[in-house]
């Protein structure tokens, strides 16, 4: 791990943001279709999971449960703890999603693996069922986009990036069966289901600080800073190294983080070393 040093850095404490990762876990729903005659009944995803069976999509009307989220962690960048909340606790389903909105509407920066694709979306449908307004504004960080406009890896799943990359990975694999065992009150699936997601925590937050000096188009972690010269990757005070950065037709300052390694270019314009342009 001693070589991940200067390629893992830490966000700055300069960095006035509250950046929480978190993740979620959920279970299938459940229908039955009618189909040329048969009843066909089972667990489903997605409802266009059937259509190599039945040749067209669930209807909601088949649908007897829905997919639902059930559990989820989280931590503050920057803190030890790991927190969990569950269905199974003292509130219920909605208690435990009214508590990950007040985290939302809490922070600045929200990081998780496919985080902007599925588990914030899925969270806001989750609120508004609930009849719960908008939190406040927060960005997102997804690794999982970070990680496949960074590399070409033959797999973008966290446990693989995570391994291959050289971080902590997860500690164990999502089975369906111990999500539904824990719903229905079996203690040992719930302590398992724990653990479970409080290492996608500890695997996601390691992972975004390995990708970060590799982001592109993340929040520029200098507008949580007073420092004009902030790294956008870190927040650190980045450097001049008298070298420039070529645009199409234009020059900038390079500029280089010593905590992270990132680069960047300065905001002014260097004079344009030519009065032409294409016709094209």
């Amino acid at each position: 791990m001693n070589r991940l040093k200067h390629i893992q850095p830490r966000i700055a404490p300069t960095v006035n943001a509250r950046v929480v990762t978190l993740d979620i876990e959920r279970i299938p729903g459940h229908a039955r279709v009618k189909h040329r005659g048969l009843t066909i009944e089972g667990e489903f995803w997605d409802l266009n999971g059937w259509k190599h069976t039945i040749g067209r999509r669930i209807h909601a009307d088949d649908v007897l449960e829905w997919p639902r989220t059930i559990c989820a962690a989280w931590r503050w960048y920057g803190e030890d703890e790991v927190h969990f909340a569950a269905e199974w606790e003292v509130g219920g389903n909605d208690g435990f999603l009214r508590r990950l909105w007040e985290v939302a509407d809490e922070c600045d920066i929200a990081i998780g693996h496919h985080a902007a694709g599925f588990d914030f979306p899925i969270l806001a449908g989750d609120w508004a069922m609930l009849g719960l307004p908008a939190p406040s504004p927060f960005k997102i960080i997804d690794t999982l986009k970070v990680a496949r406009s960074a590399f070409s890896m033959p797999s973008n799943t966290l446990d693989s990036l995570a391994k291959r990359l050289g971080v902590e990975s997860k500690s164990d694999k999502y089975d369906v069966r111990v999500a539904q065992a824990a719903v229905a009150g079996d203690k040992d699936a719930q302590a398992r289901i724990e653990d479970y997601n409080r290492g996608d925590i500890i695997a996601s937050e390691a992972l975004f600080d390995r990708l970060r000096p590799y982001a592109r188009n993340i929040p520029h972690l200098g507008m949580w800073t007073d420092d004009e010269m902030a790294c956008p990757s870190c927040g650190s005070t980045m450097t001049a190294t008298g070298r420039t950065v070529h645009a199409n037709v234009q020059r900038y300052e390079h500029l280089h983080c010593p905590n992270c390694g990132s680069h960047a270019r300065g905001t002014t314009r260097l004079k344009n070393p030519t009065r032409t342009r294409s016709a094209r």
